[in-house]
């Protein structure tokens, strides 16, 4: 999107207050508040379209006795819409800036978007869509007009401060193709596999991989070196953890990866494909490359190949360096769920 027209958008968000019950919260204080999106990258789309018409906070809860959380609603008028696909690695898009906000730790964030209803019919030049092939496909956003896409907080405001979170859309693992037919169009799904981060606590994760790496028997028959197609880093929570393909199901404690990154093209004189991954809170994490990124589909369990995997420690506002090179065939690790 057009930068400055992006902030003649911004100019234009206002705000508007309500508390669920109709009373006030019994807080004191007000901070600043900013909200953007980030996205971990999918394979083969062009683009991933999302307008959004509003942001909405829950909570903190009122002092007036009400079950209901206060509820903070940003309109965006005239709508946003975001190609995700553009704001990967670190790279963020801000729908809310500075906006003035009663202190306190809210539960939810919601995206309010404009997309398709969710049986998907006659829907034409959707405002939400995306491009595969050259083709636009309407994305569905179940409830996305109504309750919007949810996100688990929490978002703490401190009094007089300045709070920054990004929210993470993991495309990898959101976007799900719906087939047409004889009375319906083709279209995807976008599910809210969200996640948010402290803006003040993360920190980044970059490196480059061995063109070696693209040479092994379990690449995918796309998997290049020089342009780094097929190859990805996944990200999981946590040092030690045995790398599994995205499936969503979380079955005998497994560990589904946290975030993932594709490879880019090597810098102009240079052989390595590099990658980054941003927006990680500080803590332990295992990083693992695999070859077969095309080969992961996140609907069904896959058999895809990690190797090499690495513990890697990531610190606040510091930017962590995971180079992956050939490793001894016995060190692989195959998951397969």
């Amino acid at each position: 999107m057009n930068k400055t027209l992006f902030a003649a958008f911004m100019a234009s968000l206002t705000l508007a207050a309500c508390s669920g019950g109709g009373g006030s919260a019994d807080i004191s204080g007000t901070g600043s508040l900013s909200i953007g999106v980030t996205d971990a990258p999918v394979d083969d789309a062009e683009a991933v379209v999302v307008t959004f018409t509003a942001v909405e906070l829950l909570g903190p809860e009122p002092g007036d006795g009400s079950p209901d959380p206060v509820r903070q609603r940003f309109e965006l008028d005239p709508p946003v819409a975001v190609d995700l696909l553009a704001f990967q690695g670190t790279n963020s898009e801000t729908l809310v800036s500075g906006a003035t906000v009663p202190v306190g730790t809210y539960d939810q964030v919601r995206f309010i978007v404009d997309a398709p209803n969710p049986s998907c019919m006659n829907a034409s030049d959707p405002a939400s869509f995306v491009t595969v092939d050259g083709t636009s496909f309407p994305l569905v956003v179940p409830s996305g007009a109504q309750t919007g896409l949810k996100v688990q907080g929490p978002l703490t405001v401190a009094a007089g401060g300045v709070s920054a979170f990004t929210i993470d859309f993991d495309l990898r693992k959101a976007l799900a193709e719906r087939p047409g037919g004889a009375n319906r169009q083709t279209c995807y799904n976008l599910r809210p596999v969200l996640r948010v981060v402290d803006n003040a606590q993360v920190g980044s994760l970059t490196g480059s991989v061995d063109p070696a790496l693209f040479e092994q028997a379990s690449c995918s028959t796309t998997a290049d070196a020089a342009t780094g197609e097929g190859g990805a880093v996944y990200v999981y929570q946590g040092a030690g953890v045995e790398p599994i393909d995205v499936d969503g199901d979380g079955q005998d404690g497994d560990v589904e990866p946290l975030t993932t990154a594709l490879l880019q093209a090597p810098a102009e004189g240079e052989t390595r494909p590099t990658y980054t991954v941003g927006f990680l809170l500080a803590g332990d994490y295992t990083a693992a490359f695999t070859c077969q990124a095309p080969d992961d589909d996140p609907e069904a369990s896959d058999t895809i190949t990690f190797d090499p995997v690495a513990d890697v420690t990531i610190s606040a506002d510091t930017e962590t360096l995971q180079d992956f090179d050939l490793a001894p065939a016995e060190e692989e690790t195959t998951a397969e769920n």
